[in-house]
């Protein structure tokens, strides 16, 4: 790294430091209050207010899959089966409790039986096949067709046996279903309810009823989404009667309201932010790494980055290590590739870590002709935590190189908006299951948002894709992956990693809550409970 890169990425976190501070530091020493309390006659359990960066446009989880999305969505709806989060992301038993292959193609599964949906009916294997079937899922015109193609793409029908068991038939022998069965995608809705709403997805998409312990009370765009206790959820009554989702943009806001008892729990905090909590009477940080990578996406129809020589020159001007070290604290880490642990056999332990090289980019760069072109960097205003800094930091890095980068603000939806400017921008990845087709291929092959907006497309990629979905053999398994990570991160760069993605929660006392390592808030029965404030 050189000297004038690394002053230059300090002058970013010294500037953002003094900017985002200030708001919040007055506050600093002012004490918790007590919780909201529900005023419904009889109920006594307190209200939770949570001040968010933003919310999803949409509560149907195979209509939203971002982060956001996973955070909310979570308590309103419950899966086929589940993973386990606070351990090693293995599938467990959820609203479908045993399971048996038949064959090679026909999974049959028990029930639980006393599942109560948001709209008090008892969930049975119609409302199962109904939610995997074709006006919700697998027809063309369905609106969860998109989902269908990134993440049931394996799904041929599902039939019911009783009203406790279905039968999932596939098209092939698929070694991830049970996983598949376990993504956020897999949720089960009430076919009653569907039908009763008469086909209107507008109105479905904000209020669906689900199983999960919270159901939809209201959607305000730009504002918020309030949930209600759903008292007969899976796993018991919730400990917050209602709970508010409030969208507060700016970090300093939230942080500001946090500390004058405005919100209970404050979202995505970045590492330079995180003290201002801590240090203050009455409040903690909670939280930490997740199965995100933070990445950059690369348009390769953008002239200045037709030759992949130039992307290679982008990935090896970047310092990862500085901006773990320096923007975030040393609370995250940079992974070796866009890779998780958790894709146990298939992970790919011996992959080779990111390289710094600036002397070697900067011949790349020369050998590809590269001369001045500007290459815009898209960032969302710190959507992602820390995403302006680290964005500024990548940007002066590349400068550094003599790249001609310069930093551009978006809105989340305009991210991939197909503008002769449209370079490179911020994006992330997460593991959905634990295994990499869903999360790593789908993005970045035919189904994903790369190709859908022209910015990213590779015939090679989605035959090995095509390879790996039927890959029984998880030796095989990562070995097509590992030829797939190296096309998409080297041969022909799609993407780049930044770093592990890390969430931050500020929290007042009084309230007892330890997040899931994962976007996912869980606030039901047994994972959220509030203390008496004692005067």
């Amino acid at each position: 790294m050189s000297e004038n890169t690394f002053n230059g990425l300090n002058t970013v976190i010294t500037r953002r430091t003094t900017l985002l501070m200030g708001a919040a530091a007055s506050l600093s020493t002012l004490m918790p209050v007590l919780p909201a309390f529900a005023d419904d006659a009889g109920d006594n359990r307190p209200e939770l207010r949570i001040a968010v960066q933003l919310n999803p446009v949409s509560q149907e989880t195979v209509d939203a899959a971002s982060n956001v999305a996973f955070r909310n969505n979570y308590s309103i709806h419950e899966t086929v089966l589940a993973l386990e989060m606070r351990g090693d992301f293995s599938v467990k038993p959820n609203l479908g409790t045993s399971w048996t292959w038949i064959s090679p193609t026909v999974l049959e599964m028990k029930l639980r039986p006393g599942v109560i949906f948001h709209d008090g009916r008892e969930m049975t294997a119609e409302d199962v096949a109904f939610s995997f079937g074709p006006e919700r899922l697998l027809n063309k015109d369905a609106p969860g067709y998109p989902t269908y193609r990134t993440s049931f793409t394996s799904l041929d029908h599902v039939e019911v046996v009783d009203p406790l068991t279905v039968r999932f038939v596939t098209k092939f022998q698929d070694p991830i279903f049970l996983q598949r069965l376990a993504c956020y995608a897999a949720s089960v809705i009430s076919k009653d309810a569907w039908q009763k709403n008469g086909g209107n997805w507008t109105t479905w998409r904000q209020k669906p009823v689900g199983a999960g312990p919270y159901k939809v009370e209201s959607y305000t765009a730009n504002e918020s989404v309030i949930l209600v206790s759903h008292d007969q959820a899976l796993r018991g009554k919730p400990a917050a009667k209602r709970v508010t989702l409030r969208i507060v943009p700016e970090v300093s806001s939230r942080i500001a309201g946090l500390l004058a008892g405005d919100y209970d729990i404050v979202t995505d905090l970045p590492p330079d932010q995180l003290s201002s909590v801590s240090d203050s009477p009455g409040h903690a940080i909670v939280g930490g790494p997740v199965p995100n990578h933070r990445i950059l996406f690369f348009d390769k129809t953008n002239p200045a980055l037709k030759d992949p020589r130039v992307r290679q020159a982008l990935i090896l001007a970047i310092d990862r290590q500085a901006i773990v070290d320096t923007i975030w604290n040393g609370r995250t880490r940079v992974p070796n590739g866009l890779q998780f642990e958790l894709y146990g056999p298939v992970y790919l332990k011996d992959y080779p870590a990111y390289k710094y090289d600036p002397d070697q980019a900067m011949q790349l760069l020369k050998d590809a002709g590269y001369n001045g072109e500007e290459i815009e960097v898209r960032s969302q205003n710190n959507y992602y935590a820390a995403e302006n800094p680290v964005t500024q930091a990548v940007v002066a890095m590349w400068q550094a190189v003599g790249v001609n980068a310069k930093m551009k603000f978006v809105e989340g939806g305009k991210l991939f908006e197909g503008t002769s400017s449209r370079a490179t921008g911020n994006w992330s990845s997460t593991a959905q299951i634990p295994d990499p087709f869903i999360s790593f291929y789908t993005q970045f092959g035919a189904a994903g948002n790369l190709n859908s907006f022209k910015i990213w497309q590779n015939a090679d990629f989605d035959a090995l894709g095509a390879k790996m979905e039927t890959a029984v053999d998880p030796a095989d398994r990562a070995k097509i992956f590992r030829d797939m990570l190296h096309l998409a991160e080297w041969e022909d760069p799609a993407e780049t990693v930044l770093h592990q993605n890390a969430v931050f929660f500020g929290i007042r006392n009084g309230i007892k809550w330890q997040p899931l390592p994962a976007f996912q808030m869980d606030l039901g029965a047994g994972s959220l409970s509030f203390e008496e404030q004692k005067s």
